[in-house]
């Protein structure tokens, strides 16, 4: 009669169990730390980025009305970019930087910009940005 082979792993005493659960757990964990501290030093460098580079650039840009020229379009958007500047540099309150983000949030909503949606625009930037450099 032949014996039956055990084939099971055994473990070595003292070797423990689990450790690399442990270990893929405390890198999961390092990882969402590092995120949070990402986006709580430079979060709103990422926003600031994001907006200059795809919103206004891509769609708003793409949104305006049919019969404005290439030079009121670039003023538009450089307009728009300068203040986007002027809050990353603290010029600009955070509260008129998220209010036009709303507000452009709400305009490109329907992907069409019509004209006075885009003077509204431009008020908000005039109102808003930073104030001119005194005359020496």
């Amino acid at each position: 009669m032949a014996l039956a082979a055990d084939t099971t792993v055994r473990s070595k005493p003292g070797e423990r169990k689990g450790r690399g659960f442990f270990l893929t757990l405390i890198i999961v964990s390092g990882i969402a730390i590092l995120g949070l501290a990402f986006m709580f030093f430079m979060g709103k460098d990422f926003f600031i980025f994001t907006w200059q580079k795809f919103v206004i650039e891509k769609a708003l840009v793409r949104a305006l009305p049919p019969e404005y020229t290439v030079e009121e379009v670039e003023h538009i958007r450089q307009s728009l970019i300068g203040f986007y500047d002027a809050a990353r540099r603290h010029k600009i309150p955070d509260e008129a930087l998220y209010g036009l983000s709303q507000g452009i949030q709400n305009i490109l909503a329907d992907q069409v910009v019509t004209k006075a949606e885009a003077e509204a625009l431009m008020a908000f930037v005039q109102e808003h940005g930073p104030a001119p450099p005194s005359p020496p």
